[in-house]
């Protein structure tokens, strides 16, 4: 059955599909409870602005994880670094989403409706307290469902963005098993993958169904040092600047305000390091450009007819990941037996490692049935995420400076006595637990008849607890590890409810109302979040839809409970002279900050108009909508810290430091345009279909505090943020074989780092890094019974990402020459096959 009638148009909730090549409707019509509500109805109904990635069109993509599977939606703010996290590092080794321009805890992510335990080792600033989203078994997946409004009203707190709800395989019967290869055309960064899945059990004839997947993957590291881009963080060959690190192997001398000191060293420096002072080149070294993995994630669901009106099912999800992240040795202010300091680097020490292990977990089991045409259900979930983080090469930093300040160690060699540096070297650990408990219950169905249709209804309440233990090693509380930076603790526990209620109005045949309440209290504070939508469908062919939703996220636990944190920060020439320091100075510090117990809910309200036409060979949509989330939690920036008085220097190193701390003084807004087109015909040699799907941003602007708005869309300040993004994609099917072929664009950004205030833009002369465009190629057959096999290459053009003068600038960035959006992996290689029984 073709997708040629306007009510399925909506069933795939607007056409909202991803780039890739559309699948044809089911032929059996059901009454389904999807995202975005809680009222079950027949595909057809609802005007809420929905994309919907389907399983024929996950493979098409040859994707091997969510990670890289969420990359091909031209809706999804992409981070091409695996699961690298530059400026976050208790976020690294996860994988999240992000949406509308905005932080990756502001969208709810959601597995077959029910959320799941987010990771556990978050910073307070809340970078990295989201979903990692590749715990799912992407073999599991059935459709990946994504609404593009806020969810508040019908979900709670953090669906601000939007929601990501992945729904898995069920009642499914029969095997599959598969594996994979692939590897960059450099021979590096190589994938393993094997799946192996299975159901038995017809629920309709049998009375129940069991499902488990299983997916292991394995990835090779890329370094920094392979990649011409990348190899070196002196980018004057590239007309950027020399940043080289001040803190050399051989020791720049400091100067009484804590400057090296030009031309003098502890030790000589070679003539290809020397720069005004001896450098070090860390790129040069162990860094990786895009991080090895090893994972492995199973999911298992089962249901049980108890009788003809009650059905029992559980879900169980367990996921294990290894990740191996290693930086450059230690470096630190010493001091020499002479008093005099230096900035340096302790090479014999060797590479700071951190191994970071994960496991998730999740068990989920309910009731549902329907009796006198009410639907109920109810169910109960407990997930938990652990993380830990063990770290080696690193030092006692009391001990350390103890020794070098004696003169029975030197930083500036690499044979000091071996037992004495092994007795100064610390092995500290992070472990973090995060606990989720739910219950939830819910009634739905319908009360009388509109003029369109019956009226449908939705009730519900949910209660859960939240728990949290964040346990750094004690040095790394007590900021006594060299290399390390301070960590704060936290051990806390809330307990929230909710109840909700939601109507779908089909006031006529051309018009439809939906409207929600969600009420949410938590012990720190209440929050109320409606929701009205309404869809209009004028013709058979055109729906119209508008929808209005409130939303809010609380603070995190760690936001709320955690203690003092530490990161290092450079600070730019203007905010030199706060520390006595002329403009040109090359100034390292640190940036201090922590929770804040008083902090409230972010609130946010989210827009939409949309429109949706389907002429049978053409189809497609559009949607404008805008956000505006307020009380948004945030530091003051460190110009405002510094103009507050908050800072000063370390009264043992020098090291010069900015205090800030959490407080609701963020704003943001965000504006733009979704559109989809469709066009499919048949030719002889199968079916063709072109897809276009992308996504404009107007604008994304924030601010703290009573400042001016910073305006981020089309420019790498802050952060990168495209004004748009594009798929065109093309794909033939004839029957037994099919070709696929994607264009993935992104669009070009003004290269700043510090953006002007008054204008919706950025000065004219900033300078402008390209547009990036990659082509996917993908080939699969079928023509053997049960066997799937797929070719492909991924950036067939072998294009490397633009420079970008921004991200070599600043180590709050990844100095790896480009901007986080694209990825310096180049041509990738794959194959893949699987065989599928009954």
């Amino acid at each position: 059955m073709k997708m040629t009638r306007l009510a399925y148009a909506v069933a795939t909730i607007g056409l909202a599909t991803s780039a890739w090549a559309a699948d044809e409707a089911p032929a059996k019509t059901e009454r389904i409870e999807v995202t975005g509500s809680s009222i079950k109805r027949v595909a057809k109904e609802g005007p809420a602005p929905i994309e919907v990635l389907t399983r024929k069109q996950i493979e098409k993509t040859g994707a091997t994880t969510v990670n890289e599977l969420i990359k091909t939606m031209s809706t999804i703010d992409i981070f091409d670094q695996g699961e690298l996290a530059s400026n976050a590092p208790s976020g690294s080794g996860t994988a999240n989403v992000r949406m509308r321009g905005m932080a990756e805890n502001q969208v709810l992510v959601l597995l077959n409706g029910k959320r799941l335990p987010r990771n556990a080792l978050a910073d307070s600033s809340g970078a990295g307290d989201a979903v990692d989203i590749n715990m799912i078994p992407i073999s599991a997946i059935e459709r990946v469902e994504v609404l593009k409004d806020g969810g508040s009203a019908i979900y709670g707190a953090d669906a601000v963005a939007g929601v990501m709800n992945f729904i898995t395989k069920k009642n499914y019967v029969g095997g599959d098993i598969g594996g994979r290869l692939g590897t960059s055309s450099r021979h590096d960064g190589t994938e393993k993958g094997a799946t192996i899945s299975g159901g038995f059990g017809d629920y309709d004839e049998q009375g129940f169904n069991v499902f488990a997947a299983l997916d292991i993957f394995k990835r090779d590291p890329i370094y920094r040092k392979d990649r011409e881009l990348s190899k070196s963080v002196d980018f004057r060959r590239l007309g950027g600047p020399d940043r080289r690190s001040s803190a050399s192997p051989f020791g720049n001398i400091l100067d009484n305000e804590g400057n090296p000191t030009t031309g003098l060293t502890v030790k000589p420096c070679p003539p290809e390091l020397k720069n005004r002072t001896c450098r070090y080149d860390f790129n040069a070294e162990l860094l990786t450009a895009y991080n090895g993995a090893d994972r492995t994630s199973f999911m298992s669901v089962g249901s049980l007819k108890i009788n003809e009106a009650i059905k029992a099912s559980a879900q169980v999800v367990l996921a294990q990941s290894k990740d191996h992240f290693e930086a450059h040795p230690v470096p630190d202010t010493f001091i020499l037996p002479d008093g005099r300091q230096y900035l340096g680097r302790f090479v014999q020490g060797g590479p700071r490692i951190t191994d970071r292990k994960s496991l998730t977990t999740q068990l989920t089991a309910g009731l549902e049935g329907a009796t006198a045409g009410i639907d109920w259900s109810v169910s109960a979930t407990k997930g938990r995420s652990k993380v830990t983080n063990s770290d080696s090469n690193y030092f006692n930093k009391k001990d350390f400076r103890a020794a070098a300040r004696s003169g029975k160690l030197d930083a500036t060699i690499s044979n000091n006595d071996a037992a004495l540096v092994d007795s100064l070297r610390l092995s500290p650990k992070r472990e973090g637990t995060y606990d989720l408990t739910s219950l939830d219950a819910k009634l739905s169905g319908e009360l009388f008849k509109l003029g369109g249709g019956p009226l449908g209804y939705a009730v519900g309440a949910s209660r859960w607890t939240e728990k949290l233990s964040d346990r750094p090693d004690q040095n790394l509380v007590n900021d006594n590890v060299l290399g390390g930076i301070k960590q704060a603790s936290a051990d806390a526990k809330r307990s929230a409810y909710a109840v909700f209620g939601e109507l779908a109005m089909p006031v006529t045949d051309m018009v439809e109302v939906q409207t929600a309440l969600r009420y949410d209290h938590y012990p720190t504070g209440s929050k109320t979040s409606p929701k009205v939508a309404v869809s209009i469908r004028p013709t058979k062919d055109l729906l119209l839809r508008s929808s209005y939703t409130s939303s809010f996220k609380m603070p995190g636990l760690k936001q709320l409970y955690g203690s003092e944190e530490k990161g290092a920060t450079n600070f730019t020439e203007d905010q030199c002279q706060f520390f006595g320091q002329p403009d040109t100075c090359d100034l390292q510090g640190d940036n201090i900050g922590g929770a804040n117990p008083a902090l409230k809910p972010e609130k946010g309200k989210t827009f939409n108009i949309g429109a949706v036409l389907d002429l049978g060979v053409f189809s497609g949509s559009v949607d404008w909508w805008a956000i505006q989330q307020s009380d948004s939690i945030n530091s003051p920036s460190t110009m405002e810290a510094l103009k507050n008085g908050q800072f000063g220097r370390d009264p043992v190193t020098g090291r010069p430091f900015v205090s800030k701390t959490l407080r609701n003084i963020g704003q943001t807004e965000s504006r733009g345009l979704d559109t989809d087109m469709s066009l499919r015909f048949k030719t002889g040699l199968g079916t063709l279909t072109f897809r276009d799907a992308a996504t404009y941003y107007r604008y994304i602007k924030q601010r703290t505090g009573a400042g001016d708005f910073e305006y981020l869309t089309g420019v790498y300040g802050t952060t990168p943020t495209a004004r748009w993004r594009n798929t065109f994609s093309v794909g033939l099917d004839a029957g037994t074989w099919s070709l696929s072929t994607a264009f993935r664009t992104i669009s070009g950004l003004k290269d700043v780092s510090d953006l002007p205030t008054a204008a919706h833009g950025v000065a004219a002369d900033a300078r402008q890094i390209p547009s990036h465009t990659e082509v996917d190629l993908v080939g699969s057959y079928t023509g053997i019974k049960g066997v799937k096999l797929d070719m492909g290459v991924k950036n067939l053009a072998d294009r490397m990402p633009p420079f970008s003068l921004t991200n070599a600038d600043s180590n709050s960035n990844t100095q790896m020459g480009f901007a986080e959006l694209y990825s310096s992996r180049g041509r990738f290689f794959y194959a893949a096959g699987s065989y599928r029984f009954k």
